[in-house]
């Protein structure tokens, strides 16, 4: 489920060059494609979703939710203009919004503490499978269906390449709706009551003293903001610095994504253990989040300006695999901080600020800083390296500026309280 809805996302990614040449927009309108309209719709739809989440039953509204983006994403083949494409991409948005807080939900019922890491891992490797696979398969069907040429397929009108892809793209979600659509949320034994202001104790914990929820929440923005930014304009970065194909760098950009994506989520609950073994602290999880974090930012400042492509990739596989740990160790964090009867909704203000900023802003960023900061499109990686560069140092300020209270949190709360 997290592997499609990743899959669907970053198609957009893949296929900006020719939805730009052929619709004649501009790269900052792309990166609005890409990010804003997408994350701006998540925003909106993920806190109603998220309290639908905390009430009914889950496993029918994941259904609803994979069947309803399914259906947009194939209908995107039928846009005759970037208008009707943005439109699309809104709603399929909207209904990713309601994933996580549903799934993570699910999830923590189950596991606690630590103990937490492994299945977040597990759930979060969706991410770099779905983004992988989507480069995988994208560019191996852009071997076959060129996305800057048209094609005519049976009795349908003569199609570009790029639409041909997502009409293909849209088909695979709908027959996991229709098995998500047969299970029953067993763990929910009976549907909670409505709230007459159901953010009101959302708000309240999520600004209480100390706030690690807030504080983990918002460096998890920052590095999803980095890892946004590199992987939207990666493409693009190839296409124009270094001259590849879109065949060739969906292949290398897919098979790293998902073989150091899939290291990192996978291995971080290993990693917690091993560091709860060896290091005395009741957090390794935090631990390992605030080195992955550290590690992670030189190498997405160095990715965009190394004259090599080869060493572009390397850079790129290291950072994919921090940034499976960062992920998976970040909302294992929250989950295991957030009472059970506000997780979703907990969950769904995270989706909207990972989204709001790291889905919306960091596309965009990168685009204005091109398109007015140098006015000039073959500064691309200039472009990338400096916003990765804000991003890196942001996330790191707010995870280093509170490091005691989230190693001591009760010990903080003590203070507070006196």
């Amino acid at each position: 489920m997290q592997t499609l809805a990743f899959f669907h996302r970053t198609l957009a990614t893949l296929l900006a060059e020719p939805i730009r040449l052929e619709f004649g927009v501009s790269d900052t309108l792309i990166g609005m494609f890409i990010g804003a309209a997408f994350s701006i719709s998540f925003v909106i739809a993920a806190l109603p979703l998220g309290h639908l989440a905390d009430h009914e039953d889950r496993f029918r509204l994941l259904g609803i939710f994979v069947a309803t983006w399914s259906l947009l994403t194939s209908l995107a083949a039928a846009a005759s203009s970037f208008a009707a494409l943005l439109l699309l991409r809104v709603g399929s948005a909207a209904a990713m919004s309601g994933i996580t807080p549903a799934a993570g939900s699910l999830i923590a019922e189950r596991y606690a503490g630590p103990k937490l890491a492994k299945p977040m891992g597990i759930y979060a490797s969706g991410i770099y499978f779905g983004v992988g696979s989507s480069m995988l398969i994208g560019g191996a069907l852009a071997a076959v269906f060129d996305p800057f040429g048209s094609f005519a397929i049976g009795p349908l009108p003569s199609l570009s390449g790029w639409k041909i892809i997502y009409l293909l793209a849209g088909l695979p979600g709908l027959i996991l709706a229709a098995v998500l659509l047969r299970q029953t949320d067993h763990g929910r034994r009976e549907n909670r009551p409505f709230s007459r202001k159901p953010l009101k104790p959302v708000f309240a914990f999520l600004f209480a003293r100390p706030s690690n929820y807030l504080r983990v929440m918002l460096a998890l923005t920052m590095l999803v903001f980095v890892a946004t930014a590199v992987g939207a304009w990666l493409p693009a970065l190839f296409l124009r610095k270094h001259g590849w194909a879109i065949e060739d760098i969906g292949f290398w950009a897919g098979a790293i994504t998902i073989a150091a994506g899939l290291l990192g989520t996978l291995g971080s609950g290993y990693l917690v253990e091993f560091i709860e073994r060896i290091v005395r602290t009741g957090k390794p999880q935090v631990l390992l989040l605030i080195v992955a974090a550290t590690v992670s930012a030189p190498l997405a400042i160095a990715l965009p300006l190394v004259a090599s492509p080869y060493v572009c990739l390397a850079l790129f596989f290291c950072r994919s695999l921090l940034g499976g740990i960062i992920v998976s160790l970040g909302y294992a964090i929250m989950l295991s901080l957030a009472p059970e009867d506000q997780r979703a909704r907990l969950t769904a203000v995270a989706g909207i600020t990972l989204n709001l900023v790291g889905g919306a802003l960091a596309p965009v960023a990168v685009a204005l800083t091109t398109d007015f900061g140098f006015a000039d499109p073959g500064r691309l990686a200039d472009s990338l390296a400096i916003v990765t560069a804000v991003g890196s140092i942001a996330a790191l300020a707010v995870l280093l500026t509170g490091i005691r209270s989230l190693f001591y949190p009760d010990i903080q709360l003590g203070r507070n309280a006196r």
